[in-house]
C-alpha cells in the first residue's frame, strides 16, 4: 500500500534534443522538440503535467504534430500535453511526427515513493529524523554490494541485522527516477531481519530503475529516537529483462523442473518426475536452444540411461541404454534446432538423429571426448577430454561418471562431420578442467576447474576464456565459495548500460543470505542452491574477475539440492482446448490460456 509522503514541487530542466530532418538534424533546423531532455518530477501518489512544443526549422508546428510516448505506463499525452500516472517513474523517450519529419528527446518522470510496510506505524518517516548513532547501524547482508539483476527477477529480498536495541527500519533506493523509501518492522528471518517488496512495489522500482544503478541505503531507529545508518550499496537493473526457460535437477525429488522467465509471479514448476518417467531417478539432462526438444539421463549414471523426449507434449522419442547396457549416456548436448544429439557413454561421442536415436556420420564422433556444449550458431562443439587411462571396456566406464584432470578441446561441425579438435585449456592433474558452456556469442567458454574428479567435486571453481586464446579468468566473485559447478550460459546476449553482458547460472552450496547457511552445515547436510551472475565481456577484457556478485534464483525450493541449470530460448509447452487432440487437457497444476498449458498463477 501507497502513503503519501513529502510533496516535490514540479520542476523542468531543459537540455539539448535530437532531430531527424532537413538540413541533418543539426540544431536549429529540422523537427525539435521543446523541451528537451525534460525532467518532470511528481508529488507522492499525485500526477504532474508538461506541455511541449514543437518547432520545424524555428516555426511552431505544434498544432500539426503527432505526440507519443515510448512507455506508456509513465503517462499519456492529450494533445501536446504530457500527463504523469501516478506511482511511475523512469526513463523514457517522447518522439513528435510532423510534416513527414520525426524527432525525439529524452523524458525522466521522476518520483518519490514512501511505502510503509505492514506492521510498521503510519507516521514511521519521523522516526528517522533524529540524530546519528554508528552503533546502532545495521549490517546489510544481502543483496551483495555492486550485484546486477534481470529487471523482471521475480523477487529480491533485504535480509540485514540489527541491533536489539532497534525495531524499525527504512531502506531507500533511489535512482534517477526514484527515491522510494520503505519503512518495516524486524520481519524474522533466521538471525536477523528481512524486507520482501510486494509485488506492487518491486515492480514500480524494477521499471524505473531498468538499465539504471540505485543507491541502497539501510537505516535503524531506536525508540530514544536516534537513527544508525549502513554505508550505501548499489544495486544494478540489466537494460532487458531476461526471457526463456530453465531447466534443473531437483536432487531431493529426484526430477527436473523448469522456470519461465517470461512468467512473473511463479515458482519453478514440475516438468519430469521418476512417476512420469518410470524411472528412479531423473537427473542430467541436456536441451537444445529453441527448447523443442530434451535429453535426460534416467537412474545411476556411468552410463544412464538415454530418453529424448518431446518438450511439449514430454512424448518420448527414443530410448537408449539402461542398467547393464553400454549405450546408454553420462553426458549430452543437443544441436541449436534440437535434430542431433551428441552423447557419451564414458569414453567418446556419439552422434544421433535426435528423433530415432540412429547413430549417424562416423562413429565415434570425436573419441575420447565428453560433456559436449553446442555453440548458438551449430559451428562448433566444446569438450573435455580426461587425461586418465582409458576405460577399460572401450565406451563403458562404470566407476567414471565424471573425468580427472581433462583438458577442454573445441572442434568444428559440418553437417554430421567435425574438425580436428583444437586446445582450447590445458589440463594437469592438478587442474582438472570440465562443463564447458559456449557464450550465447560462442566468443567466450565458461567451465570448471577443481583438483579432483568432476563428479560433485567440492573446490570446483567457475572460470571464463576466450575461444580465440589467452589465459582463462577466474571469476572472483563467484568463487568467494567453493563448490560452485555446471556453469550455464544463458542463451541470450544483453546490455547494461549498453554494453554487452551474459547471464551465467551454477549450482553452488555457499549460504544464501540469513536464510541458508551452508558454512554451518556438515558437508552432508549443505544444501546446493541455482545461483546467477552477469559476465561482462568489457570486464573480461580488463583486470578484473569480469564478473559482478552472484544472486539467488528466488524460484527455488530451499530443502531440495538443485543442480545442472540448462537453459533454453524458449518453453515449449503443451498444446490445449477445443480442435487440439480432441481437446486436450493439461497437467495438474496447469491451466488453459491462449492454446497453450501454463502454470496457474499464484495466488
Amino acid at each position: 500500500m501507497l502513503r503519501s509522503a513529502l510533496a516535490i514541487a514540479t520542476a523542468i530542466s531543459l537540455g539539448g534534443c535530437s532531430s531527424h530532418g532537413r538540413g541533418g538534424g543539426t540544431m536549429g533546423t529540422g523537427l525539435q522538440i521543446m523541451p528537451a531532455d525534460a525532467v518532470l518530477d511528481v508529488a507522492n501518489g499525485g500526477s504532474a503535467t508538461l506541455t511541449y512544443q514543437v518547432l520545424d526549422d524555428g516555426k511552431d508546428v505544434t498544432g500539426q504534430a503527432q505526440l507519443l510516448v515510448d512507455d506508456a505506463s509513465l503517462g499519456t499525452f492529450a494533445g501536446a500535453t504530457f500527463t504523469a500516472a501516478p506511482n511511475r517513474a523512469g526513463v523514457t523517450h517522447v518522439r513528435a511526427n510532423a510534416d513527414g519529419l520525426s524527432a525525439s528527446t529524452s523524458l525522466t518522470v521522476r518520483n518519490k515513493i514512501v511505502v510503509i510496510a505492514p506492521g510498521a506505524p503510519a507516521d514511521a518517516p519521523m522516526h528517522f529524523t533524529g540524530p546519528n548513532d554508528l552503533s546502532l547501524a545495521p549490517a546489510l547482508v544481502y543483496p551483495p554490494d555492486g550485484v546486477l539483476i534481470p529487471p523482471n527477477l521475480n523477487e529480491l529480498e533485504f535480509q540485514f541485522t540489527a541491533s536489539p536495541q532497534t525495531a524499525l527500519f527504512e531502506i531507500q533506493l533511489k535512482s534517477p527516477a526514484l527515491d522510494l523509501e520503505i519503512y518495516t518492522p524486524c520481519v524474522p528471518v533466521g538471525s536477523g531481519c528481512g524486507l520482501l517488496p510486494d509485488e506492487a512495489t518491486w515492480k514500480l522500482l524494477s521499471s524505473a530503475a531498468t538499465g539504471q544503478t540505485v543507491d541502497v541505503t539501510l537505516s535503524a531507529a531506536s525508540a530514544s529516537g536516534t537513527v544508525g545508518t549502513a554505508a550505501t550499496r548499489k544495486l544494478s537493473f540489466a537494460d532487458e529483462e531476461l526471457l526463456g526457460g530453465l531447466y534443473y535437477w531437483a536432487a531431493a525429488s529426484g526430477a527436473i523442473n523448469r522456470y519461465d522467465f517470461g512468467l512473473r509471479g511463479q515458482t519453478a514448476e514440475s516438468f519430469y518426475t521418476p512417476t512420469q518417467s518410470g524411472a528412479m531417478c531423473v537427473g542430467c539432462h541436456a536441451l537444445s536452444r529453441d527448447g523443442s526438444r530434451i535429453a535426460v539421463g534416467l537412474n545411476v549414471p556411468a552410463p544412464a540411461e538415454l530418453r529424448v523426449l518431446d518438450v511439449a507434449t514430454r512424448a518420448t522419442l527414443f530410448d537408449s541404454g539402461g542398467l547393464g547396457s553400454m549405450t546408454g549416456s553420462d553426458f549430452e548436448a543437443l544441436s541449436p534446432d534440437g535434430t542431433q544429439l551428441l552423447s557419451s557413454a564414458g569414453q567418446d561421442l556419439v552422434l544421433h538423429d535426435s528423433g530415432t536415436g540412429a547413430v549417424i556420420g562416423a562413429s565415434p564422433a570425436i573419441a575420447n571426448a565428453a560433456m559436449p556444449d553446442w555453440s548458438a550458431d551449430g559451428a562448433h562443439v566444446v569438450f573435455a577430454r580426461g587425461g586418465a587411462a582409458a576405460c577399460p571396456i572401450p565406451g563403458f566406464c562404470p566407476t567414471q561418471p565424471g573425468v580427472d584432470a581433462a583438458s577442454l578441446f573445441v572442434a568444428t561441425v559440418s553437417g554430421t562431420s567435425f574438425g580436428t579438435p583444437t586446445l582450447l585449456v590445458q589440463g594437469s592433474t592438478t587442474q582438472n578442467s570440465y562443463y564447458p558452456s559456449f557464450s550465447p556469442d560462442g566468443a567466450y567458454v565458461a567451465f570448471n576447474q577443481s583438483a579432483t574428479n568432476s563428479f560433485d567435486a567440492s573446490d570446483a571453481r567457475v572460470l571464463v576464456t576466450a575461444v580465440a586464446g589467452g589465459a582463462p579468468i577466474d571469476l572472483g566473485g563467484v568463487n568467494t565459495s567453493v563448490g560452485n559447478s555446471w556453469p550455464k550460459f544463458a542463451p541470450f546476449v544483453q546490455h547494461f548500460q549498453g554494453k554487452t553482458i551474459f547471464w551465467l547460472t551454477f549450482s553452488s552450496r555457499r549460504d544464501y543470505g540469513l536464510r541458508l547457511i551452508n558454512s554451518a552445515a556438515s558437508s552432508m547436510s549443505q544444501v546446493a542452491q541455482i545461483w546467477m551472475v552477469a559476465v561482462s565481456p568489457d570486464r573480461l577484457a580488463q583486470p578484473g574477475d569480469g564478473g559482478y556478485p552472484p544472486f539467488w534464483l528466488p524460484f527455488q525450493d530451499m530443502t531440495t539440492g538443485n543442480h545442472i541449470a540448462q537453459w533454453t530460448q524458449k518453453v515449449a509447452r503443451q498444446p490445449c482446448g477445443p480442435g487440439v487432440d480432441g481437446n486436450q487437457s493439461c497437467m495438474p497444476g496447469e491451466m488453459c490460456s491462449n492454446g497453450e498449458c501454463v502454470p496457474i498463477p499464484i495466488q
